[in-house]
């Protein structure tokens, strides 16, 4: 009886410790502790173990700390020793932590603390186990513990003064452990502290204190969908009957009712609980033949336990080899893309260089194509300006040729009139009539004004006719101031008439004058002497 009666006491410690504390705000740590509540060990633990690869490629002390503990709570069911480790090796990490996040460090640490206390029950190192939660117990109390972990101490500490008999001081811990879980709303642990404290009013056969502490615990578990716990307020309100109102028909109805809903867990200590539950039942009943059937399935559940404390812990071994064998693949595939990501990224910065000294050639081109074109746009105003100029000074020219060849006409006319008057004058002598003497000053005067023309008609005619006195003087040196005359007159195109009129002589003296010039010019008598003195 000693021995199921301390078996009773681990399983209670136990699942009051399954639901631990939910972890932060890790999501593969999220994923895993869901999946442990729905008793999904193997599920649990690769999400655990690929969070601890995570944070050790991230460096992520803080979430390492706290996937090592959470792959210690979910090994130390199946291998007491992998759990330790575990543990042991978040306790390490938390004390790294101590320098960058000492608050979150020194909570890590009573976590771990309160862990190896379970492990040690497990071990039934029960002293070590003691110390350890006392010295969580001292240093959380009177502080603001939110993760439930102060509670767990006080639970662990009930039992363990439980096993030693010492009734008052466990209770004393159980109502601790309660009022911690009541204020921080831990319905995960509260099924398990009412039980606690409902056996306790058992033992002291208060009758309906001990069955609403039961019921309080069953209505949480049922709320919550707390399998273990519903298995364990079951049990408990079934034995509840059999002690109080001897009802054994009710009892094995609540027993079978808490079996039924073990068979739907991994953790086989529970199905053994329900049995041994119904065997203590049938001992009661004087039903030796059921006892043995029942003892005989006890037996092959705790065969079958132990098998699967082995498979688990080769599950165990399995997953961390799946999950190295997968981060070792993602790390080639890592490295691959770091690989083609340089790759890329030299690519694209070729690409861009490229871009850049394009663009830059583009705009230089385009510049001086601009710069060309403005050139040439400024060339061809230039050109455009030089020809305007060039018309503005042809026609000034042409104006001023106009104007000095009007002057030329008028010179020429002058000298043409100044004959006329001379003719005058003749026929007045030639008349014999007597004339006064004011009437011959007057025509003298007269002919001594025109007189002057020559010098004008010379002048006008070298600034239309350029340097033509000057060539024909290089070219004939023997040429006469006369001759030069003939030979303007000849270039102004006038007639034999016009040229005598002017030079006041007669036609026949003309055509003597020109064949003289001919001979000068020594021209041939086939050459025509207006023509070449045209072309001078």
């Amino acid at each position: 009886m000693n021995f199921i009666r301390t078996f009773f006491l681990l399983l209670t410690v136990l699942l009051s410790l399954s639901g631990y504390a939910s972890p932060s705000e890790n999501p593969l740590l999220q994923k895993g502790w869901a999946a442990l509540v729905k008793d999904n060990e193997n599920k649990a633990f690769r999400y655990f173990w690929e969070a601890h690869e995570k944070a050790k490629k991230d460096k992520n002390t803080a979430d390492n700390a706290e996937s090592l503990l959470y792959l210690g709570i979910c090994s130390y069911g199946a291998s007491l020793e992998k759990g330790l480790q575990f543990v042991t090796k978040s306790l390490n990490e938390y004390k790294l932590l101590e320098k960058i996040n000492p608050e979150k460090a020194l909570i890590g640490r009573y976590k771990c603390l309160q862990l190896i206390s379970t492990i040690y029950v497990r071990q039934k190192k029960y002293d070590e186990a003691m110390r350890l939660s006392s010295e969580v117990v001292a240093e959380l109390k009177g502080k603001n513990d939110t993760s439930g972990t102060l509670g767990l101490a006080y639970t662990s500490l009930g039992f363990l003064y439980d096993l030693k008999g010492e009734k008052a001081e466990a209770e004393k811990n159980y109502i601790l452990a309660l009022k911690e879980f009541e204020k921080g709303n831990n319905i995960a642990y509260l099924p398990t502290s009412y039980c606690k404290l409902g056996e306790i009013a058992s033992a002291k056969k208060q009758k309906e204190i001990s069955l609403d502490y039961y019921k309080k615990a069953l209505t949480l578990a049922i709320t919550s969908e707390n399998k273990q716990a519903q298995v364990n307020a079951y049990v408990a309100i079934g034995k509840w009957y059999i002690d109080f109102d001897d009802n054994y028909l009710q009892a094995e109805s609540l027993f079978n009712k808490a079996r039924v809903i073990s068979l739907l867990l991994s953790d086989k200590t529970f199905e053994i609980k329900t049995i041994e539950a119904l065997i203590e039942l049938k001992r009661k009943e004087g039903n030796f033949m059921e006892v043995s059937q029942l003892q005989d399935e006890v037996i092959a559940i705790k065969d079958s336990f132990y098998s699967f404390e082995r498979e688990q812990i080769v599950k165990s071994l399995e997953v961390q080899f799946d999950v190295s064998e997968k981060n070792r693949k993602l790390k080639l595939i890592s490295a691959e893309k770091e690989v083609s990501k340089l790759t890329n990224y030299l690519l694209i910065t070729l690409l861009g260089v490229l871009i850049v000294v394009f663009s830059i050639l583009y705009f230089f081109l385009k510049r001086i194509n601009k710069r060309d074109k403005q050139l040439l746009k400024t060339k061809e105003e230039l050109v455009n300006l030089m020809e305007e100029q060039k018309q503005l000074k042809e026609q000034q020219f042409q104006n001023d040729i106009e104007f000095k060849e009007s002057q030329l006409s008028a010179v020429t006319i002058q000298m043409l009139e100044k004959n006329e008057l001379l003719d005058e004058i003749k026929t007045i002598l030639n008349r014999k009539e007597p004339t006064s003497e004011k009437d011959i000053k007057k025509l003298v005067s007269k002919y001594t004004i025109q007189d002057n023309n020559w010098k004008d008609f010379d002048n006008y005619f070298e600034s239309v006719n350029k340097n033509f006195y000057t060539r024909l003087k290089q070219k004939y040196p023997d040429i006469s101031s006369n001759d030069l005359k003939i030979c303007a007159l000849i270039k102004l195109n006038l007639s034999i008439k016009e040229m005598a009129s002017i030079l006041n002589i007669s036609p026949d003296s003309v055509k003597t004058a020109r064949h003289r010039l001919r001979k000068k010019l020594q021209l041939n008598t086939e050459e025509n002497l207006t023509d070449f003195i045209l072309s001078v």
